[in-house]
């Protein structure tokens, strides 16, 4: 029955894709966007000599499913350098391949085209960036950052997103001055067209390898956040010793991520002065208020400790965390100028790849270094 049923589903699908590329048109191959004219191509020179490609595309498309492929297609070929379509490789390292590979040539573009009179800056970025709050931080808003640099903001008529149905989503464009009303969320937007569509390179995707990428994110994205998000002229009543609770976590690995004996955790850190925060319970700019005004940070690793961003020099942070977690904190730290000690412990329960795994923290670790 489930055979019959699955052979349904996929003659069903077959024909729904010949439909829409009799709608839609067949893409009939890969052009460079640096050897086509029609394609305007601007280079921008971040700190350390990083360099940016910034495109701009007349009458064109964009189709995206979302998570691993976004195709920019102009006159019905893809085009080389602003598409991306994301895989594994043996490593399990996630990389950018030849756009050859896009799901465009398997699929065509199944969905109805949204016609949109202006200019779009596509802030999309795949994989986890669609509710991930680390990944909104790191990987699509320093797009604004990037773009703005050769594209005044206050002329984009529409600014193509990942999602929007988080809150910190629309507090942080609201407080970087982009109008709700010009953002659209790609749930809904899979397929459009414009007049010109603006697309940034990655902002840290420097060397093509995500896993290695992630860990080391230029320092003048946590610069440029620190410009948008801190307001001097806030002053709000925070703690200066912090434990960051992840009980709110809407994590889809949050079961497989967790401290064990987390209340023995607590109450130890309770009792010599830190007081949990519950993330969920604050508006982004509070949060950011939070870890401005910390001293000290703990916390599990995950996604709250993006937020470490906007904490200032010689902040102390202890990153308790599995064996197999990256470092991506830890060289957020060190471009910070914070004070980094990590708590490692070996993974329990669960035996899987990077960064999962229930684990035990030692009290005796984490009384010398919180004493340290």
């Amino acid at each position: 029955m489930n055979k019959i049923k699955k052979k349904l589903q996929n003659i069903f699908k077959t024909f729904f894709y010949k439909i829409f590329i009799l709608i839609n048109g067949k893409v009939k191959g890969v052009i460079n966007a640096e050897q086509d004219t029609r394609i305007n191509l601007n280079n921008v020179i971040k700190e350390n000599k990083i360099s940016y490609k910034i495109f701009k595309v007349k009458e064109g498309r964009l189709y995206t499913d979302r998570i691993h492929d976004t195709a920019i297609i102009l006159d019905n070929f893809i085009i080389e350098g602003p598409s991306h379509q994301l895989r594994f490789n043996e490593k399990r390292s996630i990389n950018n391949v030849n756009a050859q590979k896009n799901i465009i040539f398997k699929k065509g573009t199944p969905r109805l085209k949204k016609k949109l009179n202006g200019t779009v800056l596509s802030m999309l970025t795949g994989g986890a960036g669609n509710e991930n709050y680390s990944h909104w931080l790191f990987d699509v808003l320093p797009r604004l950052s990037l773009c703005n640099e050769v594209f005044e903001l206050s002329k984009i008529d529409f600014f193509l997103l990942p999602d929007l149905s988080k809150n910190f989503q629309k507090e942080t464009l609201e407080t970087i001055g982009i109008k709700i009303n010009k953002c659209l969320s790609s749930r809904l937007f899979r397929h459009i067209s414009a007049k010109e569509i603006i697309i940034t390179d990655h902002p840290y995707g420097i060397t093509n390898d995500a896993t290695y990428d992630i860990q080391n994110i230029p320092a003048w994205i946590f610069k440029w956040l620190k410009e948008m998000f801190i307001n001097k002229k806030s002053k709000i009543n925070t703690p200066s010793k912090i434990y960051i609770d992840r009980s709110d976590s809407e994590s889809n690995i949050k079961h497989m991520r967790k401290i064990i004996n987390e209340n023995e955790v607590k109450k130890y850190l309770l009792k010599n002065g830190f007081k949990p925060i519950t993330l969920a319970n604050h508006h982004f700019n509070e949060q950011v208020q939070i870890f401005n005004n910390a001293k000290f940070v703990v916390g599990l690793h995950g996604a709250g400790l993006a937020n470490l961003s906007f904490c200032k020099p010689e902040t102390k942070v202890i990153e308790i965390k599995s064996l197999t977690a990256g470092k991506q904190y830890q060289n957020l730290c060190q471009k910070n100028q914070l004070i980094y000690k990590p708590l490692i412990s070996k993974p329990s329960k669960f035996d899987l790849k990077n960064q999962y795994g229930h684990i035990d923290v030692s009290l005796k670790l984490l009384k010398e270094l919180t004493n340290d």
